[in-house]
Formats: C-alpha cells, structure tokens, sequence
C-alpha cells in the first residue's frame, strides 16, 4: 500500500512537472518532446510511444514525435479519418484501452497497404500485444492523438495508465495549439516582411524604368521558372493565366507554367507583386499613349488646315507618307453608346490598338486618333472588304451589329484632306440617320447635294415643284414613294402595296392633277422625284 501511495505521488508531482513546462514553452518540438518524455516516464510498460497530429490540408493524421520507432518509416504514415485505431479514436475522440490482440487486429484491419508497409517498418514488424489511445482535445477540436503499444507478453495496460495518459494528452492540447498560433503568426510576419522586400525590390524597377522585361527576368529569379507576358491584345492559348489587373480593369497576363493555386505562399506574393510592377508599368505606357494620341490629331489638324511646304514635310515624315499620296478619311461612331468602354483606364488604348493592329494585318499603313467618341482613321488606301472586315471586327470588340457606323471620304491629295473628311463625317451622318452600317460618300447619289446645297434654296425648289401635293394625304404620299423606289414601274408599285392596278392608276392620275405635269415627260419627272426626296429629307427631320 506505501509503495502504491509513493507512486502515486510520484506521478501526481510528475504531471505537475510536465504541466509547468508545456505552459511554459511555445516551439512545437519542444512540446512533443516533453509529452513522449513524460508517457515514458509515467507508463512503465510502454516500448512504443506515438504522436500524430491532424493536418488539415491532407485531412490525414500524420506522424509527429515518437519513441522506439523507425522516424524516416513514420514519416511515410498518414491515417485518414476512421483509419486503424488512430483515425477511430480520432474520429471517436474517446480514449480506448486495448488488452486482447483480436480487438486491435479488428480495429487495425482497415488500414491502407501503403500505411500497413511503412508502420510495421516503423516499428520494426512487432505485433502489439497491449496497446491504447487517447485523443488531443482542445475545446470541440481533435488536434491528434497518442498511441502507447506494449510488445511483451508479461505485461499489460492497465486503465490507469491509460488515464495518466489521459491527463498528459489534455496538458499538452492547450500548449499544442499555442505553439501552432504562435508558429503561425511567426510564419506571418515572416511572410510580411518578405512580401515589404519583395514589393521594394519590384517597386524599385519601376522607379528606375527598367521595363516590363526587368520585372519578368527577377520573377523568374525568385520562384525559379521562367514567366511570359501577353498584353490584352494577344490572343494566346495558354493554361495558366493569371491576370494583371489595375481595379476592375485587365491590362494583361502572365502565364505560368502551373496553376496559381499550387505555387508555394512566397512564389503566390511574388507572383502578384510581379503583376502590380507591371500593372504599373501598363499605367505609365497608357499615359503615354494618351499623349501619342493628342499628338496624332495635332498632326490631323495641321494637315486639315492645308499644309505645305517644310511643315507638310514634317508632317508627313511623321506618318510615312509621301507628299503625292492619296488618303482616304474614315470616320467610326457608334450610335447609341461609345465604341470602348470609358469607364476602364486603357478602354480607349485598347480599341484603337486593336483597329490599328486590324489594319496593319491587312497591310494597311493607318494614322488612327479618338476624337471625344468617334474614332478617325486616315489611310491611304483602302478596299471595301477591308473595311467590311473592320467593320466585323470591331462588332466583336463588343459593340452590337446596328451600334456602328462607318462613314468613309473620296480619296484625296493629302493637301486637300479636309475634303474627304467633310464627307467622311457627311457619310458617317448619313449611315446614322437611315440605319445603315458603312456609307461610302462616292456612293452617295442625291443625298450628297442634299448635304451640299443651301437648305433654303432646297426648299424654295422643292415648293415650287410640288405645290399642293405636300398637304396630300399620307395614303397619296406614300403611294408616290413606292413608285420612286420602284423606278416607276406600276406593276411592281402595285405588288408592293396590295393594291388593283386600277387603285394605283387613280391615285398617280390625281398626283399628276395636283402637280400639273406628266410622269411620262422625263424633265417633269426628273424634277418631281428630286423635289420629292427632299420634301422626304426635310420631313424626317
């Protein structure tokens, strides 16, 4: 009874001693150490001693300290949940006291054969012949478990041991979780001040102006693979794009080799740090493109007011043109929104790089700037299908296919540009007004001297031919319509309208009363149908 008594105090002033100095420590291995320490020195029977800890990324309890194993074979075990005694008390987390080899061989049996190989080599192919396992509770959490094993036939566990045990693995839950939020802040401030020497080591390049060439070359320094970039103008098949982003705004790419997601914490920062270096780097470019625009319509402007000489030299020295080339004027708006998105910080860059990228594709030589919303485009020739092709193009930036229009001038002497960009913007007007996506000036029939002559000389002829017949009724009206697009033919009038013959007939017989001329006499119809498109004009104004 004294020799019990002694030990019982013996283990009672050890569990204090083992309590002392898992709240004092806050390192890991020190802990673990101390806990396999105190098991041994606590359960005299004990020839294997086992701590795994569950790792939440592999959802596995994995080997983290033991005694009288294999370490290097330990390493390779990894329980999942419910797997052999360990994942079951963990699951379970209620202690468990084995004393019969089947119960064990019962609770062992669903373990995985790559687990089966390395814990036997881990402790050296012995059967258990006694054996039990607590869990590490801390709060409603299992952070692991302890395995004690006996391999001897003369010995067995007992409850009590058991319970010692108990009570060192509950000691020892609040240290372990204490040392992982302590290793984890350490891990984070580390993190952070590396993230501060990663930023100022990129940052400090964009200072410098060493390009996006500079940035890439150091990523490649730091995490070890080489990175390629692509600009939003680059269409790339490639995997692994991870984005480079100024707000809601994507300037470009860079592509990785492997997913972002499984690139270490530090190669994860790096990366990202990378993307603001270039990310800034996109801004400063897109600044100056704004200026190299500005400049471009300067030089627009100065060839507008009719330039010669040295300054027309030096005009166009700047677009490579020579000073006996012809240039057509183009001019893009759309109708009911902008043709780029003004909210992002490069949507202007972006559109009128891809126009000009278009252009340069099929060869053609464009000096391209954006005024307010319209988009100019001087060329120097220039086919319908590539502008067609164009016109398709841009629908795919985004626009939608009747939100366009495309306005295109004659070809001109470069000293006579304003010519063709007065009837550039004529065209671009007039393909606005009637729907239409691309109008060609010279194309144009009537309507040029629509848009050319004094609107009130128009209307003074158009008075004077038709008369009366302007307050005819609509039904009269529009029958006369139909018979101009029609090119006179009354058959072809009639079938359009659903009417008789007859009916059509009437009605042509009473337009030429009230006007007082002959349809048949071609100088009366020439006249009539040129005072009619303008009666037409003028109304749907």
């Amino acid at each position: 009874m004294l020799v019990k008594s002694e030990m019982d105090l013996y283990k009672a002033n050890k569990l204090l001693e083992i309590n002392k100095i898992l709240t004092q420590s806050l390192r890991l291995e020190e802990i673990l150490h101390s806990v396999i320490q105190a098991a041994s020195e606590l359960v005299d029977v004990a020839d294997v001693i086992i701590i795994y800890l569950y790792d939440e990324d592999t959802k596995t309890l994995r080997f983290a300290k033991g005694e009288g194993v294999a370490v290097e074979s330990m390493r390779h075990v990894a329980f999942a949940e419910g797997e052999s005694i360990t994942g079951k008390v963990f699951v379970q987390r209620q202690p468990k006291l084995f004393t019969s080899r089947d119960e064990i061989n019962d609770y062992m049996k669903n373990m995985s054969a790559l687990n089966v190989r390395y814990y036997f080599e881990g402790v050296q192919q012995r059967t258990v012949r006694s054996s039990f396992c607590v869990p590490i509770l801390y709060e409603k959490r299992c952070l692991g478990v302890v395995a004690v094993n006996n391999y001897r036939e003369d010995s067995i566990f007992t409850a009590e041991d058991m319970k010692v045990i108990e009570v060192v693995a509950g000691q020892s839950a609040i240290a372990i979780e204490n040392a992982r939020v302590h290793e984890h802040l350490q891990q984070q401030n580390a993190l952070l001040e590396k993230s501060i020497s990663i930023h100022h080591t990129f940052y400090q390049l964009v200072i410098e102006g060493r390009g996006i060439d500079a940035i890439l070359s150091l990523l490649k320094r730091r995490i070890g693979v080489a990175v390629r970039y692509f600009s939003y103008l680059d269409r790339t098949s490639e995997a692994h794009l991870f984005p480079i982003r100024r707000g809601v705004d994507t300037l470009g790419f860079l592509s990785l080799p492997k997913p972002f997601e499984q690139y270490s914490e530090m190669d994860k920062i790096t990366i990202e740090q990378a993307s603001l270096s270039i990310a800034l780097e996109l801004i400063k470019e897109n600044a100056l493109y704004e200026k190299e625009i500005y400049f471009r319509e300067q030089v627009f402007n100065r060839l507008l007011e009719g330039l010669s000489g040295r300054e027309l030299e030096a005009a166009l020295q700047y677009v490579n043109w020579r000073s006996d080339t012809l240039v057509q004027c183009i001019v893009i708006e759309g109708n009911e929104k902008p043709l780029w998105q003004v909210e992002e910080l490069i949507g202007k860059e972006k559109f009128v790089k891809s126009v000009e990228k278009k252009l340069r594709s099929e060869r053609v030589h464009p000096l391209i700037f954006a005024r307010a919303f319209q988009l100019i485009i001087l060329v120097p020739t220039i086919s319908r299908s590539t502008v067609q092709e164009l016109y398709e193009s841009i629908r795919q930036m985004g626009a939608g296919s009747s939100d366009i229009s495309v306005g295109i001038g004659r070809e001109t002497p470069i000293q006579e540009l304003s010519v063709s960009y007065k009837e550039a913007m004529r065209s671009v007007g007039y393909a606005k007004k009637y729907n239409v996506p691309i109008v060609e000036y010279s194309m144009l029939g009537i309507e040029r001297l629509l848009y050319e002559v004094d609107q009130e000389l128009l209307e003074r002829f158009m008075n004077d031919k038709l008369g009366q017949l302007k307050r005819a009724d609509a039904t009269l009206i529009d029958t006369l319509n139909v018979f101009i697009q029609s090119n006179s033919s009354q058959k072809r009038t009639a079938n359009a309208l659903h009417v008789h013959p007859n009916t059509l007939y009437y009605r042509l017989r009473k337009a030429e009363e009230i006007l007082g001329i002959d349809f048949s006499n071609g100088e009366d119809w020439i006249d009539f149908v040129i005072a009619f498109k303008i009666f037409m004009e003028l109304n749907e104004k």
